[in-house]
């Protein structure tokens, strides 16, 4: 929220990695993204996936974090996904208390980025695992830079950006960052 109010109190010009959401392109103009968009998915406790009545969230508690892409908006455009209107929504301050609360059967279901869930999805001994079935998009495009609608900002961004990519120079920085940076989760950017 900060960043959003010192956006349009013109304390800068723009904000770094934000994604084009519908709620935001109705305030805010945006770069061309240099990163791809996240596919989010729902996700259960270890075990649950096969029992879950795909895309079905009848009576079902489910889970999504404060402040992120993946909140009831996001998910109510996503018409897939049937019986949201007999479902109950528990907030929660990060991934790691959404994972916590499915472990302990507080919550059904999360709805989540598959890069936030990789590191709880996968290895040895998962916590939690993806209901099966395709994901959904709850951003247009991938993470750009956000700016007022009255600033050109964007326009100079996009000229320079386009130089960069077209030069092989954003390849380049991409796989240096998915090198050094790799462990935390992919670094997915555009394709030049």
């Amino acid at each position: 929220m900060a960043a959003r109010v010192r956006l349009m109190g013109r304390w800068y010009d723009a904000c770094t990695g934000w994604f084009r959401t519908l709620e935001r392109i109705q305030v805010f103009s945006f770069s061309s993204s240099f990163l791809k968009p996240l596919i989010c998915y729902l996700y259960v406790k270890t075990g649950n996936a096969v029992l879950f009545p795909p895309r079905n969230l009848a009576n079902k508690k489910i889970g999504l974090v404060d402040g992120w892409i993946t909140d009831e908006k996001c998910l109510a455009r996503w018409t897939d996904v049937t019986n949201q209107d007999n479902m109950t929504v528990v907030h929660a301050p990060s991934a790691g208390d959404i994972v916590a609360n499915l472990k302990s059967g507080e919550m059904d279901v999360a709805f989540l980025p598959a890069i936030t869930m990789a590191g709880y999805a996968s290895g040895a001994n998962p916590g939690v695992e993806k209901v099966p079935g395709d994901g959904f998009y709850c951003t247009l495009a991938g993470n750009g830079m956000m700016t007022r609608k009255d600033n050109d900002f964007n326009s100079h961004w996009n000229v320079g950006f386009s130089k960069l990519v077209s030069s092989g120079k954003f390849k380049k920085l991409c796989d240096a960052a998915a090198t050094k940076h790799g462990f935390r989760g992919p670094v997915d950017c555009v394709d030049g």
